[in-house]
């Protein structure tokens, strides 16, 4: 998305060079983004990427040092009527010493309009939730239960979920992802996940912004990040031969194997000369994608670091 467009009025969530310092370290480096309402959207990137940082302006918890933010047509910062149309749940939530969940479940309805009582108490029984223990004795499992039931249950117009699920066995998670996909498509939101884990949560995603270094990597429909990239293995030498003039994402080698991670589709002309060397054409799956875009020392597929930042475009073939 190129920089100095307007914030676009009917997004849930409107971001132009939005920049974030902490005294000298700059963590946010003029992203710009839309997230559209009524929609599922992964923001992925490593640790440290800047997703959390980000997540905390949109919610309203810090200000940005520079650019312009529109959440729910709101500037969030310290704005009480946008806070009360959003749900930020993440597994390290702050409460009180003395809280249990039961008191977490209690004091909910003060803050979200949109509150379902009923739909609390049965994901508390899905979680296997002990609402009576102080919150600082449970398990993270636990925590991790408490933040799902609060971001669920809340209904609120903008979720954001930052990794409160890591704390979860795959049970339990998988569990999350279709009660949330399923209460989705009873009552439409925007929820926006962070998450490092991707493949898992690959299928519910709408739309995907990568992060890395403070920087917005790939802005794109799911389906375009899912055909963004193929990858080409087979002997070391054959695949060097064969991707000759590709973009190389990312290529891993194993004695004298290779597979390579290319930007765009495989063409007519690669796809026979893969044949001819008996190499192997196959997808990347969206976190191996992930992990590609942040291991390139670029801000776009196809192209060396410019000097402003560029989101990925990846409705055109790379090469």
């Amino acid at each position: 998305m190129p920089s100095g467009q307007p914030l676009d009025p009917g997004a849930a969530v409107s971001v132009r060079g939005l920049r974030k310092s902490f005294g000298r370290k700059d963590i946010l480096h003029g992203l710009d983004f839309d997230i559209p309402t009524d929609s599922i959207v992964g923001l992925l990137g490593r640790n440290g990427a800047g997703k959390t940082t980000a997540l905390s302006i949109l919610s309203g918890q810090d200000p940005a040092t520079a650019g312009a933010v529109s959440v729910l047509g709101r500037h969030p910062f310290e704005d009480p009527t946008t806070a009360a149309r959003l749900c930020f749940a993440r597994e390290n939530q702050k409460y009180p010493e003395s809280f249990k969940a039961a008191h977490v479940l209690k004091s909910a309805p003060w803050f979200f309009e949109h509150w379902d009582q009923g739909f609390a108490e049965r994901l508390v029984r899905m979680f296997r939730l002990p609402v009576e223990t102080k919150i600082q004795k449970l398990s993270r499992g636990q925590l991790s239960a408490v933040a799902i039931v609060v971001g669920l249950a809340a209904r609120a117009p903008l979720t954001f979920f930052d990794e409160p699920y890591l704390g979860l066995d795959a049970t339990a998670r998988q569990l999350f992802y279709d009660v949330m996909l399923q209460d989705y498509l009873e009552h439409p939101r925007t929820i926006v996940m962070s998450t490092h884990l991707i493949d898992e949560a690959a299928d519910l995603l709408e739309k995907v912004l990568v992060i890395d270094d403070g920087r917005i990597l790939m802005d794109a429909d799911a389906d375009s990040a899912r055909s963004a990239a193929f990858s080409l293995s087979g002997p070391a030498a054959a695949v060097g031969q064969v991707s000759a003039g590709w973009t190389a994402m990312n290529e891993r080698r194993i004695g004298g194997l290779a597979s390579v991670t290319l930007a765009g589709q495989p063409d007519a002309a690669l796809t026979a000369a893969a044949a001819a060397h008996h190499l192997e054409i196959g997808p990347v799956g969206l976190q191996d994608l992930v992990a590609a875009i942040g291991s390139r020392s670029t801000d776009t597929l196809g192209a060396s670091a410019p000097a402003t930042d560029t989101a990925v475009d990846t409705s055109e073939e790379q090469r």
